[in-house]
C-alpha cells in the first residue's frame, strides 16, 4: 500500500511513511501468473536477468519474489511517487500527464522501464532492476486505489472496522480481500490460472491488450464505481495532503461501511484485477525481450 498504516494509526495520520502495495500476496499472484504465459525465449531473458535457471518453476518463484523488490527497497531509493497516480474523482482522462510530473508516476514508470528492456531506452538502472520494477509496478497499477486519490492519501485515510489486518480503505483493497479469497499466493495463482483458462480466447486476449495509460483509466473507474461511488464518499476537489492530519475534515470524518456484501461483491473485481495484471505484464515482457 502507499503508507503502512497497520502498526499505528497514529502514526499514519502524522507522517505519510511509505509501504506495501497488493501486499506480498497480491504481488507474487501477478508475478506467478505472468510466468506461466511467457515464451520461452522471454523466460530464458527473465532466467538469466534474475539469475536463476530456465526452468518455468524457477522462474515462476523468481517472478514472485522479484515482484516486491521495489516496495521493499523503496525507501532507500526514494522512488514511492513511481507507485501511484493521484488522479481525482473529478478528473478526465485528459488529466493524466498533469497528474504524473516528471513522469514520476506508476503509468509513466511503466513505459519507461518496458522501453528499457526492449533496448530502445536507457535510465541508468540496471536491465534486472528495471525488470523488478516492471512486474511490480504492473502490479501496482491494477490496484484500484493506486489509481485515485479524493484527497485522502489513495484511500489511507479511511479508517475502517479491522478486516483481516486491514485498518484503513487502501489497506483493504491492498491485501484484506484478497485474504479473503485466498491467502496463499501459490494457491491464488493457481486458482485464478484455472479461471483464466477458462475464459474464451477472445476474452483473455482482449484482457491481455492495451496500454499503461488504458490499464490506469481502467483501475481509475475501478475506483470511482465500486470503491468511492459505492461507499458514497464525499466527493473532494484536487487536494493531496502531506497526511492524514491534513486531509479535509469530511475525509477524516468518513468511515465507510464495510460487510460480507461488500467484500462478496468485490471478490470478483480483485480476482479479475489480478488476472488481467498477470495477462497484461506477460503480453509486455514477451513483446520487449523477444
Amino acid at each position: 500500500m502507499r503508507f503502512r498504516c497497520g502498526l499505528s494509526l497514529l502514526a499514519c495520520y502524522l507522517i505519510a511513511a511509505p509501504g506495501f502495495s497488493w501486499w506480498g500476496p497480491g504481488h507474487r499472484t501477478v508475478g506467478r501468473i505472468a510466468a506461466s504465459r511467457l515464451t520461452p525465449v522471454a523466460r530464458e531473458r527473465i532466467a538469466e536477468l534474475l539469475g536463476v535457471r530456465d526452468t518455468p518453476g524457477t522462474v515462476a518463484q523468481a517472478m514472485a519474489d522479484a515482484s516486491v523488490w521495489a516496495d521493499q527497497t523503496k525507501d532507500l531509493t526514494h522512488t514511492g511517487e513511481w507507485h501511484f497516480i493521484n488522479l481525482t474523482l473529478l478528473d478526465g482522462r485528459g488529466a493524466l500527464s498533469k497528474r504524473c510530473p516528471g513522469e514520476n508516476c506508476v503509468t509513466a514508470r511503466i513505459e519507461i522501464f518496458r522501453d528499457q528492456l526492449a533496448g530502445h531506452k536507457q535510465t541508468g538502472i540496471s536491465d534486472a532492476d528495471a525488470l523488478r520494477y516492471l512486474i511490480h509496478f504492473v502490479g501496482d497499477v491494477h490496484q484500484p486505489l493506486h489509481t485515485a486519490s479524493n484527497a485522502d492519501l489513495g484511500g489511507n485515510c479511511e479508517r475502517i472496522t479491522m478486516f483481516r489486518g486491514a485498518d484503513n480503505l487502501h489497506a483493504l483493497w491492498d491485501g484484506g480481500i484478497v485474504a479473503a479469497i485466498e491467502p496463499d499466493n501459490r494457491r491464488l495463482a493457481d486458482n485464478i490460472k484455472s479461471y483464466i483458462a477458462r475464459l474464451g480466447a477472445r476474452e483473455r486476449d482482449g484482457w491481455s491488450r492495451g496500454n499503461p495509460e488504458t490499464w490506469t483509466w481502467e483501475s481509475h473507474q475501478i475506483a470511482l464505481r465500486d470503491i468511492y461511488q459505492r461507499l458514497h464518499a464525499p466527493v473532494e476537489p484536487a487536494l493531496f495532503p502531506g497526511s492524514c492530519w491534513t486531509a479535509p475534515d469530511e475525509v477524516r470524518r468518513f468511515r465507510p461501511t464495510i460487510d460480507s456484501l461488500y467484500i462478496n461483491d468485490m471478490k470478483p473485481v480483485v480476482r479479475d484485477q489480478l488476472a488481467k495484471a498477470g495477462l497484461r505484464l506477460a503480453r509486455l515482457l514477451n513483446h520487449a525481450l523477444n
